[in-house]
């Protein structure tokens, strides 16, 4: 601990220090999950309503997800140097399998019966994804996410094989000097990262589809009272008019 306990060691004098290698790690975890959503939530919806597409495309993912992390680094530095997509790019393959999977699970959890009722009540298509399947949906779709972060905040720290500064330094200097302070401090510092981020997410996890129900609701409130006030101006002026 006398690693992370020297002032030394955080200050920004220092050219390694700490915060910079938090920093650089929180980024490019980031940049990859927020990449690799963009990715998988079309990839899920078109699995959700076809079958013999997601056997395909999960298989797929999930024998991308065996390929060794630094042999898929290496393989890329002929092509994005030793840049952050040369750890961008294997973090969003790898996270494709868990995000795709459980996106796809929760749109089939979804209980038929509360699209029924929707329908039933007049709602469009667009109502019946915001304030029936996105809330169903949310809790499970977040859990995959909270999956992927963890997962992706350990294997970013591989990335300092490949010339970035992610909190992987501190392990592997440790292990080259033989300074096991310094690969305590290391470990230690991903392990607050990621449990840090899991109880984040948790958060958001519960309260998430509640916020979104109460924002349209207050959004449909609005819009209807927009809409009695024109409606009386409306006829405030004809009755003027007259």
């Amino acid at each position: 601990m006398s690693f992370l306990l020297d002032p030394f060691n955080w200050d920004p004098i220092n050219p390694n220090n700490i915060p910079y290698y938090i920093q650089v790690h929180i980024t490019i975890v980031i940049e990859s999950l927020l990449i690799a959503l963009v990715i998988a939530v079309p990839f899920a919806l078109v699995c959700a309503r076809f079958r013999t597409v997601s056997l395909l495309v999960i298989t797929l993912a999930g024998a991308i997800y065996t390929i060794p992390s630094v042999a898929a680094m290496v393989f890329l530095i002929p092509f994005t140097q030793l840049n952050p997509p040369t750890v961008i790019i294997p973090l969003v393959a790898y996270a494709q399998i868990t995000l795709i999977r459980n996106i796809v699970s929760a749109i089939r959890a979804v209980d038929p019966a509360l699209m029924d009722v929707g329908r039933a009540m007049g709602m469009n298509w667009l109502q019946l994804q915001l304030r029936v399947v996105t809330p169903q949906a949310l809790p499970l779709v977040i859990a995959g996410l909270r999956v992927t972060t963890v997962t992706t905040i350990g294997i970013t720290a591989i990335g300092y094989f490949v010339g970035q500064d992610t909190l992987g330094y501190f392990v592997f200097n440790g292990i080259e000097n033989g300074y096991n302070d310094e690969i305590l401090a290391g470990a230690i510092l991903m392990i607050v990262l990621a449990v840090g981020a899991d109880l984040a997410l948790l958060l958001i996890q519960r309260i998430l589809p509640r916020l979104l129900l109460w924002t349209l609701d207050g959004l449909a409130m609005a819009r209807y009272t927009l809409r009695t006030l024109w409606a009386s101006r409306q006829r405030a002026g004809a009755a003027s008019a007259a």
